[in-house]
């Protein structure tokens, strides 16, 4: 090959190189170019803007990176991802970006691309120019104006406004007298042919272009008078610390006040229609039924009185026992529950429960289907109706050893116990409310002496319910009637009948007066009636049984179990048994599901602290038992903020016993008693009630007085204060 030949081939080879290298460094092509945005309102982002970075060769290439840089660049941004990565040929990637002016004027910046195999990044500008801001109101004050205020003055908060801003009224091209005061805040006059009609009013408020725009916010005109809907929480358990209590409801002005009782407390107003209340820990501390009303700024008004709740703290637990019958046995503290043959292994028994704990300590057979229960006011005889046998079965106690059986004979069938009540100071002694398997057969209060029947029946007497109020007086109760028994070493004959005065599916009898199950307290030596507790009755049906009220004279107490005009769930309600005044509740909500399917029966107190009763949820044959024990010293006044005394006590009566006597019923004398004192014998606390500031009833086991010698008796009384007594010395002969 010659030196031309030569020198052609290498050109030749040179320039396909060359032609090859510039193939691959064809750079990417941007629409638009340059990128605009137009004006745009200060602080406000643009519409996203579509940019597309085309690929006009036919081999991919490569975008390395994708920046803004400039001046301004902190205004421009991706709104997505940016086309970094691979573009096939005659292929486009699309990608978004805004702009958003930090202040009015021009920006610019640039978009900078870098292509692999291109030298040069590739460059584009981008332009926008920032206009009048959009302005924004965050909040009026005032936020409400009373209806048929004149002209009013109101200041908007927010962002964004010029000395050119405007104010107006909703649908109207008029501006409002509008003043500027700074960037955050602007004043209107708003006419007062626009507050004469209670509700919202709208203004708006506009920037002009370029950029500017429009934001809206709301005048509320309201009544002066507020009224509450209603408050969440409904309720605060008594001991917590301060929570905020919202309060709903209308009319609510700016500087609007919630009242406890009658005091301002720290209230933050949200809006015309919400307020936030802050009770503080000193208004937790006890349970009470809080009034509480919303005061209004002048001419305002006080709204209508809204009950709030601050509930006793209680210990509730529930044990599945179906049964049919309580009774509390105050010398063993247990309790003892009749239990249907339907509890299976465990049927046809009597329950023993130690309610302290919750725990069934046991079971003893019974008899078929045990249902009414009585106790001896010793505790040596437990009687139970069989309603299987049509007999009743009394026990030896402790032992639940079977004692005599009772038949109560037939009407057209088996008679069974209604209700079986023990003489007070014949143990032997028992009326029975006689009712009959069978429909519509008339049954008598029928007496008994151990297994004899006496002479005298009363078929005049109807009942479902009986109490004796001494030896010789029983009290019989079928709802709606009241009948006064006068009971003899023969029978009992009926001393007098009051209809239609003492009302409700139960009543209970305490110091001396009778309390029906819809609120009546009844003095039946005088016959009058004394007052009415405020418990609003049920309507009785298959579903729900009424309210159980359940007086105790000596700490003047009702409680009222059940739903009642202070609470609108399911708890008990405390009374002042002389003034009939409410004066806290319980909440007992997360017992039951539906109020109007639940019936309760045998509300009883056990102990100085607790309560207990059967319930039964569901309706008209579908249903569930379960035996409630509740535990609450505020409830029952053992508990209190107020410094107890030193007790002093000076005697006991009796002052001695034979030992192996049965169980003691002990009086101790003295002053400073409350009704959280607690008696020890020999540094033991014994089941004790309180009957006044003077005397402790004390229930002694028959075990303590099993040997000869002596017990120290002791009465303590609880903080804050209170204190230990002298000691008493017992003796056990």
């Amino acid at each position: 090959m010659n030196k031309k030949s030569r020198a052609t081939l290498t050109f030749a080879c040179l320039l396909l190189i060359g032609t090859l290298a510039v193939a691959a460094a064809v750079p990417v092509t941007i629409y638009p170019n340059p990128i605009q945005f137009g004006t745009v309102p200060a602080n406000s982002a643009s519409s996203p803007v579509i940019v597309f970075v085309s690929n006009p060769s036919t081999t991919s290439v490569s975008v390395s990176n994708i920046t803004i840089t400039g001046t301004n660049s902190a205004n421009f941004a991706f709104d997505g991802f940016a086309c970094v990565g691979t573009i096939s040929g005659d292929q486009s990637c699309q990608m978004y970006m805004t702009f958003t002016p930090s202040a009015m004027g021009n920006s610019t910046a640039s978009l900078v691309i870098a292509e692999t195999g291109v030298t040069s990044s590739i460059n584009i500008p981008l332009q926008g120019t920032g206009g009048n801001p959009i302005p924004n109101v965050t909040s009026l004050s005032p936020p409400t104006v009373y209806l048929n205020s004149p002209t009013t003055r109101v200041t908007l908060n927010g962002s964004g406004f010029l000395s050119s801003t405007l104010a107006y009224l909703q649908n109207s091209n008029l501006p409002l007298p509008t003043t500027y005061v700074s960037a955050t805040q602007i004043t209107t006059q708003v006419p007062d042919t626009a507050l004469s009609s209670a509700g919202a009013v709208s203004l708006y408020v506009a920037n002009p272009a370029p950029g500017g725009g429009t934001s809206f916010a709301t005048l509320q005109v309201i009544s002066p008078d507020p009224a509450i809907n209603n408050v969440s929480p409904t309720s605060i358990v008594a001991g917590t610390a301060s929570e905020p209590v919202l309060v709903n409801g209308q009319n609510f002005m700016s500087g609007a006040k919630v009242q406890w009782n009658g005091t301002n407390i720290p209230t933050t107003f949200l809006s015309s229609t919400q307020l936030q209340a802050q009770p503080t820990t000193a208004d937790l501390a006890t349970g009470g039924i809080v009034q509480l009303t919303v005061t209004n700024p002048s001419p305002g008004t006080l709204s209508q009185i809204t009950n709030f709740n601050v509930t006793y703290p209680v210990t509730v637990t529930v044990l599945d026992l179906p049964a049919n019958d309580l009774v509390w046995d105050p010398f063993a503290q247990r309790l003892y529950g009749s239990m249907p043959s339907s509890y299976g292994a465990n049927g046809n028994s009597i329950a023993v429960i130690n309610p302290s704990t919750g725990a069934v300590t046991g079971y003893f057979f019974a008899g078929s289907e045990p249902t009414k229960l009585a106790l001896d006011s010793t505790s040596k005889y437990l009687y139970v109706g069989l309603n299987g046998a049509g007999s009743i079965q009394r026990l030896d106690l402790p032992a639940f050893t079977p004692d005599i059986e009772i038949p109560l004979g037939a009407s057209n069938g088996p008679n069974v116990a209604e209700a079986v009540a023990v003489s007070p100071t014949n143990s032997q002694t028992i009326a029975v409310a006689l009712g009959s398997t069978e429909c519509c057969v008339s049954t008598p209060l029928e007496f008994f002496t151990g297994s004899t029947k006496l002479a005298n029946s009363l078929t005049s007497v109807s009942a479902t319910q009986l109490v004796f109020a001494s030896g010789t007086t029983l009290y019989g109760y079928d709802p709606d009637t009241l009948s006064q028994v006068t009971v003899s070493s023969t029978g009992g004959t009926l001393a007098q009948q009051w209809n239609s005065i003492v009302t409700g599916n139960a009543f209970q009898y305490s110091g001396s007066l009778v309390f029906g199950g819809n609120g009546q307290e009844f003095n039946p030596v005088t016959g009058l009636l004394l007052g009415t507790f405020d418990v609003e009755p049920s309507p009785c049906c298959c579903c729900n049984t009424g309210l159980q009220v359940l007086p105790s004279s000596t700490i003047n107490r009702a409680f009222a179990l059940g739903q009642t005009p202070f609470f609108n769930n399911f708890g008990i309600t405390s009374y002042n048994l002389t003034q009939f005044t409410p004066l806290a509740v319980a909440d007992l909500t997360g017992l039951v599901t539906d109020t109007g399917s639940v019936s309760t029966s045998k509300f009883i107190q056990w102990g100085p602290n607790g309560l207990a009763f059967i319930l039964t949820n569901g309706c008209c044959g579908s249903t569930t038992s379960q035996v409630v024990l509740l535990q609450s010293p505020t409830l029952l006044l053992t508990a209190s903020k107020t410094a107890a005394p030193v007790p002093v006590s000076d005697y006991s009566s009796p002052t001695a016993v034979s030992h192996g006597s049965a169980n003691l019923l002990l009086t101790v004398h003295g002053s400073g008693f409350v009704p959280g004192s607690v008696v020890t014998w020999n540094d033991k606390p014994f089941s004790s009630s309180y009957l006044s500031e003077k005397e402790m009833k004390v229930y002694v086991p028959r075990a303590a007085i099993a040997s000869t010698g002596t017990a120290a008796i002791m009465v303590k009384n609880p903080s804050p204060g209170g204190g230990k007594s002298k000691t008493l010395t017992f003796t056990i002969k």
